[in-house]
């Protein structure tokens, strides 16, 4: 009678297993109910949501008050940069930096959403085109909270905006008005200091089939060169992969008056 007792005894090592495989057992049955949707999640009583501990209102409260955003935007296009472009119609001609009409979620793109804000990239930046339509000039105002060290702006945000700024010469001459980026270099030259108006000078450098060399500088309104980049755009020979831009390109130049 003892033998057959004993072999029916668990070893802690047998027990620990079984009770390893009957938690994975229930954690996978409870996620499976949940993805299932048969089991549900109570707020517990007294704990606010995200929408009433004003999480969700973050966004809104960051937005700058209209008659702010107007001057900040006014202040732009008083800079010398702006003033040499608007004196000059035939050869420039003002375009939006912000260029999806409004159709697009801009809270889930890169600059008009996450870097766009008080303190960031203050308001939508003031971009002319060349008639050549080689050559953008912009003009915008960066603040205290894009910046790596203590009040200079991050040289990762200045990547990002020479990315943004030189590939509108590449969109306005590859195939199809559309193009990836292959490669960008920037050299940093002097410290950005924020809380200050930027002057970005971009020319299209080399146009080859589907491939295209972009050039930039970054300067303050005195003129003194801050950094400088060049890009490479490659327009994608497969089709599907994004859209022809051809006739978007054609209604951004024609949001603002004038004609070349």
């Amino acid at each position: 009678m003892d033998s057959i007792t004993k072999s029916f005894v668990f070893s802690q090592p047998m027990l620990a297993t079984w009770a390893t495989c009957c938690i994975l057992f229930g954690v996978s049955i409870s996620l499976f109910g949940v993805d299932q949707g048969w089991i549900t999640f109570v707020r517990a009583p007294g704990k606010k949501s995200d929408k009433q501990d004003g999480s969700a209102d973050k966004d809104a409260s960051e937005k700058m008050d209209p008659e702010t955003y107007k001057k900040f935007t006014d202040m732009l296009l008083q800079s010398d940069a702006a003033k040499e472009c608007l004196d000059n119609p035939d050869e420039w001609k003002r375009v939006p930096y912000f260029w999806d009409g409004g159709k697009n979620d801009r809270s889930k793109a890169l600059v008009p959403g996450t870097l766009h804000g008080p303190d960031r990239l203050s308001v939508e930046p003031v971009m002319f085109l060349n008639r050549d339509r080689k050559r953008f000039v912009v003009i915008m105002h960066i603040g205290k909270k894009l910046c790596g060290h203590d009040g200079i702006v991050h040289g990762g945000v200045q990547a990002t905006m020479f990315d943004e700024i030189t590939a509108r010469p590449a969109f306005w001459n590859l195939p199809r008005n559309i193009a990836l980026t292959a490669t960008l270099k920037v050299n940093y030259r002097r410290p950005v200091l924020a809380n200050q108006i930027l002057v970005f000078r971009t020319q299209l450098a080399n146009l080859e089939g589907r491939k295209a060399t972009v050039a930039a500088q970054l300067e303050d309104t005195k003129g003194n060169l801050l950094s400088d980049a060049e890009s490479l755009y490659i327009s994608p020979s497969n089709e599907k992969l994004l859209p022809d831009l051809s006739s978007h390109i054609k209604t951004i130049e024609s949001v603002y008056p004038g004609n070349f």
